[in-house]
């Protein structure tokens, strides 16, 4: 029992998720999915602990949105997909690109829940949701300057 075993637990089994597609799973001190390198990076510095799992889905999140079905994705972000698997320039400072970028935040986020879901992974949803909003509130300040 207790908190601590169950963080470890579940830290093992999305390590293992990420493992079984070929995915590493690394501590660091900030979150980030990188996709040429196959590494989902995870602060572990984060005090909650909940926090840092809600963080690690959220990044497999994005993992599964880039190695998912690649015409979706271009329906759904037209413009981060030319930004990401096209050519030319995008110009960053347009609404469209900032939305699109604050909604594909989001879908990461709701993406991870269906993952844990599917895990059985034991998460507050209210909680989960309640941190999701707070990071992407941060990041929507960042871009929509």
């Amino acid at each position: 029992g207790g908190p601590m075993l169950e963080y470890q637990k579940t830290i093992e089994v999305l390590r293992g998720y990420l493992e079984s597609k070929g995915i590493y799973l690394a501590k660091g001190n900030f979150d980030a999915y990188f996709h040429p390198e196959k590494t989902v990076v995870y602060n572990h510095k984060l005090r909650n602990k909940n926090n840092q799992i809600y963080s690690i889905l959220h990044e497999i999140g994005h993992m599964l949105a880039f190695t998912g079905n690649r015409q979706a994705y271009r329906e759904k972000f037209p413009v981060l997909y030319k930004q990401r698997f096209g050519q030319g320039g995008i110009n960053k400072r347009t609404n469209r690109y900032r939305m699109e970028t604050v909604v594909e935040e989001w879908d990461a986020w709701k993406r991870g829940e269906r993952l844990a879901k599917k895990l059985n992974l034991d998460i507050d949803f209210d909680k989960y949701y309640t941190y999701a909003s707070r990071q992407v509130k941060t990041y929507y300040d960042g871009v929509m300057e």
